[in-house]
């Protein structure tokens, strides 16, 4: 752990113990108690806009009443022209509107590495709203994070995914491994980048590490991420893994973007 690392962790911690996390909400800062689901008011526990009605049957973005299909425009609209996302299946737990992105922003860059347990929990109990217990610790044989370039991670002192996917691996009993990607090298936000931007962006920035391809054939494979957006990230990653031999390759996330031309 480095110097600035280290120094924001106790920093962190000392902040712990004279304002306790949980007697706060993790979206809007309200003053309630620890009793709460998943640590928010009652206010914005009805604000967050979960993903508890039809979802897209490739990406599980949450569908409009107006869709008339089982998938996303942005879905239906690649696989008419021949151009399927790389990855099996994704798991989506709210749409991304204004308490979603309050709460991401306070874990990412807020500081509030505390906030990755609580979504790690809403990862798990999302999946749980789809399959029994049992069947969900049988699915997958890894559970990985996206990973952040060696930079970016320095100066926040954490990986948001890895916070959250260590937490629902632990509650379903899943194998999780950290370390199996690395991202190669740095890359431009996304937010204002088109499609096909997205995609230049986030092309061949990450790579497997070495020790682990070995236990990548044939495996079955969860990746976990904050928002999913055009896909574009999952897609690189996904490809990345297909070609070393991963059987499947789904991700969950705790929010998705709005449906697009993708």
């Amino acid at each position: 752990m480095s110097r600035e690392s280290w120094l924001r962790r106790i920093g962190n911690e000392m902040l712990d113990l004279v304002y306790p996390p949980g007697l706060y909400c993790i979206c809007c800062g309200k003053i309630t108690d620890d009793s709460r689901t998943y640590r928010l008011c009652n206010d914005c526990m009805r604000s967050m806009n979960w993903n508890t009605g039809r979802s897209c049957s490739k990406c599980g973005r949450p569908l409009a009443d107006t869709d008339p299909g089982e998938m996303c425009f942005g879905c239906s609209q690649r696989e008419a022209a021949g151009q399927e996302h790389s990855f099996d299946r994704g798991h989506v737990c709210a749409a991304y509107g204004a308490c979603a992105q309050a709460v991401i922003f306070a874990l990412k860059y807020g500081g509030r590495s505390d906030i990755g347990d609580t979504l790690g929990e809403i990862l798990f109990d999302r999946m749980l709203s789809e399959y029994e217990a049992e069947e969900l610790a049988a699915m997958y044989d890894i559970v990985t994070p996206v990973p952040l370039h060696a930079d970016k991670l320095k100066k926040r002192g954490f990986n948001h995914a890895e916070l959250m996917g260590r937490n629902l691996a632990k509650r379903a009993g899943l194998r999780f491994d950290p370390g199996m990607l690395i991202r190669t090298r740095g890359t431009l936000p996304m937010k204002g980048l088109g499609p096909e931007e997205r995609r230049a962006n986030i092309r061949g920035a990450f790579s497997i590490r070495n020790s682990r391809c070995p236990q990548i054939e044939g495996s079955r494979i969860l990746l976990i991420d904050d928002i999913f957006t055009t896909g574009s990230t999952i897609d690189e990653i996904a490809s990345l893994l297909k070609d070393q031999g991963a059987s499947v390759v789904d991700f969950l996330a705790f929010a998705a973007a709005g449906d697009m031309i993708i």
